[in-house]
C-alpha cells in the first residue's frame, strides 16, 4: 500500500518529535523540518499530501509555509498549529488556505483525526483530477472529442502552447473544428478572462474587412457617420481569431503585418496610432504555401502567423472517433430537442463509420441532429439516416446487401476494418464481435495490412 507523504514543521525539537510519533500510526510517510525555511525548501522539491506546521517560528513563519505549500501543490492540505492569537488567527489561517486550525497544547488524538480527514479529502481530489484527465483525454477540451492519436497529439500541443503569446496558424479542411481549437487555446491561456473575437476574412471587400479589423473615424468613407473601434481594439487583452485568413486581400495583408509587428493600429481615416495587446490566431483550409508561390499571400505574413502550426485531420482519417462523436452529439441534441433517444443500432453505426464525411465533424453533427429530430423510436436505425449518407441497396432473398463488383477479400477486409474502428482498435473485442478467434483475426489483420 502506498503511503501518503506528509510534512511536519516545528522549530521546537521536542514538540516536532511528539507530533511525528503521534502521526506515525497513520498510513503516511513522515518528513520533518526544523523550521519554516527548511520546510519551504522541501516544498520546492516535492509534493506533500498534508503539511502540519506551527504558526509562530523564528525567521520563516507558518503563513509562509502555507503559501509555499499551496503554490507548489494546490491539492495539499495544511493543518496550522498555534498557541497565539486565538480565533482571529484561526480565521486568518483559514482565509489563507489552511484546512484545519489546532490550538496548543495539541490534543494528539484530535490532530490525528484532522490529518486523517485531510488525507481522505486529498485522495478524493487526486481521484477527481485523474477522472477529469481521463475525460479530457477522451472528450478533449472545449468540445473537441477524440481518442485518435492525431487528436491527442493536437490537444497536447494546444495545452503546451496555450500559455504563451505565440501566434498560431490552424490548418485543416472545412468542418474539422478549427474555431473550437482557437477557443481552446484562448480559454487555456492567461487571456481567458478577456474577449475572444472571431472574424471571417472570406467574402469581404478590402474596405469592409479593414474597417472591421482596424476601425474607422467619422467621415472616413461614405456611411461612416461616427467613430468605430475595430476588432483589434475590441479584443484588447484577449484573442483575435482570423478565420479563412487565406482569403484576405493583399493590401489588407500588408496592413495586418504592420499591426502585428508594431503592436499598434490606426483607424481608417486617422493617423493616430493606438497600442493594441492582442494575441492573433489564424485558420485556413487553403494551401497557404501555394498561395505564397502564386503571389496572392505574403510570405512575411505567412511566417509571422505560423509561429506555431496546428493541423486538424479530416474525419475520414480518424474513423475510430466517430462512435464517440455520435454519443457526444446524441446527448446534446436529445436535450436540445426534448427527445428520448438512447443509442444507435449497429447497422446505422456501420453506415456512419463507412461514410467518407466530406463535410467532416460539422457534417456528422448535422447528420446526428437530423436523425434525432426525425427518430420515431428511442434507437436510431438505418431508416433514420440522411439519404445522402445511405441509400438502400438491392437485397437478395436472404436479406443480404447486394455486393456486386466486390471480391470476397475486399468485403472481408472492410468488415474487419469497421469492426476494429467500432471497438477503438481492441482486437479481442473485434474478434468476439466477428465470431473469430483472436489468432485468426491477427493473421487476417497482417494479411490485409490493417
Amino acid at each position: 500500500m502506498t503511503k501518503d507523504p506528509i510534512l511536519v514543521v516545528d522549530d521546537d525539537d521536542a514538540l516536532r518529535e511528539s507530533l511525528a510519533e503521534a502521526l506515525a500510526a497513520l498510513p503516511v510517510e513522515i518528513t520533518v523540518a526544523s523550521g519554516g525555511a527548511e520546510a519551504v525548501a522541501l516544498l520546492g522539491e516535492r509534493r506533500f499530501a498534508v503539511v502540519v506546521t506551527d504558526l509562530v517560528m523564528k525567521g520563516v513563519d507558518g503563513f509562509a509555509v502555507l503559501a509555499a505549500a499551496k503554490q507548489s501543490y494546490p491539492n495539499c492540505r495544511v493543518v496550522m498549529l498555534t498557541g497565539h492569537g486565538g480565533r482571529e488567527v484561526a480565521v486568518q489561517a483559514m482565509e489563507k488556505g489552511a484546512t484545519y486550525y489546532v490550538e496548543k497544547p495539541v490534543d494528539l488524538a484530535d490532530l490525528r483525526a484532522k490529518v486523517r480527514k485531510s488525507l481522505e479529502d486529498h485522495q478524493k481530489d487526486v481521484a477527481y483530477d485523474d477522472l477529469r484527465g481521463q475525460m479530457e483525454r477522451t472528450f478533449g477540451i472545449e468540445g473537441i472529442v477524440g481518442q485518435d492519436p492525431k487528436i491527442q497529439r493536437m490537444l497536447a500541443l494546444v495545452r503546451q502552447i496555450a500559455g504563451t503569446a505565440a501566434s498560431v496558424l490552424i490548418l485543416g479542411p472545412s468542418g474539422t473544428g478549427k474555431e473550437l481549437v482557437a477557443r481552446a487555446v484562448h480559454n487555456l491561456s492567461p487571456r481567458s478572462k478577456r474577449p475572444f473575437v472571431a472574424i471571417n476574412c472570406g467574402g469581404m471587400s478590402e474596405g469592409t474587412i479593414e474597417s472591421e479589423l482596424f476601425g474607422h473615424v467619422k467621415g472616413a468613407f461614405t456611411g461612416a457617420v461616427a467613430d468605430r473601434e475595430g476588432k483589434f481594439e475590441y479584443a484588447a487583452g484577449g484573442t483575435l481569431f482570423l478565420d479563412e485568413v487565406g482569403e484576405m486581400p493583399l493590401a489588407t495583408q500588408i496592413k495586418l503585418l504592420r499591426v502585428l509587428e508594431e503592436r499598434s493600429v490606426a483607424r481608417l481615416g486617422d493617423n493616430k496610432m493606438r497600442p493594441v495587446d492582442v494575441r492573433v490566431l489564424a485558420a485556413t483550409n487553403a494551401d497557404l504555401l501555394q498561395k505564397v508561390k502564386d503571389g496572392i499571400f505574403r510570405q512575411d505574413l505567412y511566417f509571422r502567423l505560423k509561429v506555431v502550426t496546428i493541423e486538424l485531420p479530416p474525419l475520414r482519417e480518424r474513423r475510430s472517433d466517430i462512435k464517440l462523436l455520435i454519443d457526444h452529439f446524441l446527448g446534446h441534441f436529445c436535450k436540445l430537442h426534448g427527445k428520448d433517444v438512447e443509442s444507435i443500432d449497429r447497422d446505422a453505426l456501420v453506415a456512419l463509420v463507412q461514410y467518407d464525411w466530406p463535410g467532416n465533424v460539422r457534417e456528422l453533427r448535422n447528420a446526428v441532429e437530423s436523425m434525432v429530430v426525425r427518430a420515431k423510436g428511442n434507437i436510431l436505425t438505418r431508416a433514420d439516416l440522411p439519404p445522402e449518407i445511405w441509400a438502400p441497396l438491392p437485397v437478395d432473398q436472404d436479406g443480404w446487401q447486394f455486393l456486386a463488383g466486390r471480391t470476397w477479400g475486399e468485403v472481408e477486409r472492410n468488415h474487419i476494418r469497421v469492426s476494429l474502428e467500432l471497438t477503438s482498435g481492441n482486437r479481442q473485442k473485434a474478434a468476439r464481435a466477428m465470431g473469430l478467434s483472436e489468432r485468426t483475426l491477427y493473421r487476417k489483420i497482417k494479411e490485409y495490412g490493417l
